[in-house]
């Protein structure tokens, strides 16, 4: 498949408190804000150095709090009928955001959340350099079965198997590759976790100073922070709202 098929290009945060979410993770990440509000859809940018990497919106009735993120594909409708076929479902079908381009929420069998997106402009969403400050880093999937979810992301998206890594009583960790580069990585949740979910890394200027800076703004601590292979060091976290985020920097 073509390289914009398959990348992660955005990230969305849904929240209860917008304004606190800003400051928190403006705080940690070293992020800026933009605000593209209209009246009946607030609506702010997340502003790595370089160019926008997320957006932060309100939560409203019904609706999903925390992190979704957004994967390129050359075709959003194929992409949908795509999912469904290989039994996954339709959470928002497709639809157009006028100069941003054409987009829809879905489902995998499993019942873990993501959306695909196709751009109107290849520059402007064109996937971010991995390891850049403010970017995403890293995609982890914690699935209800991660063999399973493997072989269907492989199967819509074109992704690859890199490497996996066995991790004892915890089974699995697979580790996938998109145009050759690896972007993430995904194993069967553990026992007794609540739900199946997208877990994003964000590259920070060092991992204990971002997790210093996220304790003061009323983060806690899940996971971490630890060295992983490649020497890199990571660290997982809850935000404020109870909200799972995670952190990668090439430092301690």
């Amino acid at each position: 498949m073509a390289a914009h098929h398959g990348p992660f290009i955005w990230y969305d945060y849904t929240s209860a408190d917008p304004d606190r979410a800003a400051d928190f993770y403006a705080h940690v990440v070293g992020w800026t804000i933009s605000d593209f509000s209209r009246p009946e859809t607030p609506y702010r940018i997340f502003n790595a150095p370089d160019t926008g990497v997320a957006g932060l919106a309100r939560l409203t009735e019904g609706g999903r709090k925390g992190w979704i993120g957004y994967v390129q594909v050359e075709n959003v409708d194929e992409t949908v009928a795509a999912f469904t076929a290989a039994g996954g479902g339709v959470i928002a079908p497709a639809y157009d955001i006028p100069t941003v381009g054409r987009l829809a929420i879905l489902a995998d069998p499993g019942g873990t959340v993501l959306a695909v997106m196709t751009p109107t402009s290849e520059e402007r969403w064109k996937a971010e350099t991995m390891g850049r400050p403010g970017h995403g880093g890293w995609h982890e999937l914690y699935a209800r079965n991660g063999e399973e979810a493997f072989a269907f992301y492989a199967k819509v998206f074109g992704w690859t198997e890199s490497r996996t890594m066995d991790m004892g009583q915890f089974g699995v960790y697979r580790i996938f590759a998109q145009d050759g580069h690896d972007i993430g990585g995904m194993m069967t949740m553990m026992p007794g976790s609540p739900a199946p979910v997208w877990n994003f890394y964000f590259q920070v200027d060092g991992i204990e100073a971002a997790s210093a800076r996220a304790a003061e703004k009323g983060a806690k601590v899940l996971m971490g922070p630890h060295q992983v292979p490649g020497g890199g060091w990571i660290i997982q976290m809850l935000d404020p709202e109870d909200v799972p985020f995670a952190l990668l920097s090439s430092v301690r």
